[in-house]
């Protein structure tokens, strides 16, 4: 006689708080936004990633959609907690060479420091859904804004094109820390910082360090 098969038991999620389940939840739009695209976010995708069912998921977020907004939501405000104090240090500075070479090198500790949330920054600003992409060309807007205030008001030398500078500025913070994630071995930290101050020194006159 055969005895009856064993009835498996039903692997449940484990019990979180609304707030934990939230995190991990958007932990997994982070990953998947790196690892496959935004476009394969999606209430199945952080679903299978988390090891939870739908409804789990629909507990928290209503759509896909709601999902990437408070991703990026609290990376936004994780990046700038980064950035804050590097951007005060930059508005203090009466040495405008040196006060962007330092800005460079915290925006790199930055970068190292949460890789994901800046790959994924980095990602998006080729991403072909155009509201996210116009979202962080509006945060790359505000900073290099930053740049060209204190710019203005810095002892740049004379004939300086204010408006270009900044620009230049940004993007070569912006392209370091993209190279320093995609090609680490090649474009190192190290090698980002002298090309830098090479490009600035010829500017500004910065002082080699």
């Amino acid at each position: 006689m055969t005895g009856t098969p064993a009835r498996r038991s039903r692997v449940y999620a484990p019990r979180m708080s609304p707030e934990e389940r939230r995190d991990q939840l958007l932990d997994a739009v982070l990953k998947i936004i790196v690892e496959q695209g935004v476009h394969k976010v999606s209430m199945d995708t952080v679903a299978r990633e988390v090891g939870v069912t739908r409804p789990v998921v629909y507990g928290i977020f209503t759509d896909s959609d709601a999902l990437l907004r408070a991703s990026l939501d609290r990376e936004t405000a994780a990046a700038l907690a980064q950035l804050e104090p590097l951007l005060s240090t930059l508005q203090a500075s009466a040495d405008p060479g040196a006060a962007i070479l330092e800005y460079l090198d915290g925006f790199l500790t930055a970068v190292l420091a949460a890789p994901d949330r800046w790959r994924a920054a980095f990602s998006l600003v080729d991403s072909t859904t155009p509201k996210f992409r116009r979202r962080i060309e509006r945060q790359r807007k505000a900073a290099t804004d930053l740049f060209e205030n204190y710019l203005r008001h810095s002892p740049a030398p004379p004939g300086t094109d204010i408006e270009m500078t900044a620009r230049v500025i940004f993007t070569l913070a912006w392209e370091a820390g993209r190279m320093l994630l995609s090609e680490p071995e090649i474009f190192t930290r190290r090698r980002l910082l002298a090309f830098a101050r090479t490009i600035i020194a010829e500017h500004f006159d910065a002082p080699a360090r």
